[in-house]
């Protein structure tokens, strides 16, 4: 699915590609890692960059968006990395459905 994330990506905007493929690794891994069943991944591209929704049924989670305090620690920094490359960032507890998480990916329609 990355690989087609990326595709579609590549064949209509411009911008930084890179941070965008981070961005959906760390979305969709954390919610594959730490939310059991199936999660729904959308991409939304309206306006002149793409939205990227990651949704969830997963239990309710308070999101801590910045470095762990063991700067050796192989977890805890992957949505300080999303809020560092994406243009935004919104994480919703959906009551009894699990999260959502939003992000505004650095990535801009072609002209």
């Amino acid at each position: 699915m990355r690989h087609e994330f990326m595709d579609l990506l590549r064949a209509r905007g411009t911008g930084d590609f890179v941070g965008a493929e981070l961005v959906w690794g760390e979305l969709v891994g954390n919610a594959i890692r730490h939310a059991p069943g199936p999660i729904d991944v959308q991409l939304d591209w309206d306006d002149d960059n793409p939205v990227l929704t990651v949704h969830d049924g997963g239990k309710s989670f308070q999101p801590d968006i910045g470095l762990p305090a063991d700067p050796l620690s192989e977890r805890g920094r992957g949505l300080y990395i999303v809020r560092s490359l994406a243009l935004s960032l919104r994480v919703t507890d959906i009551d009894g459905d699990g999260s959502k998480v939003v992000a505004r990916l650095p990535v801009r329609r072609a002209a």
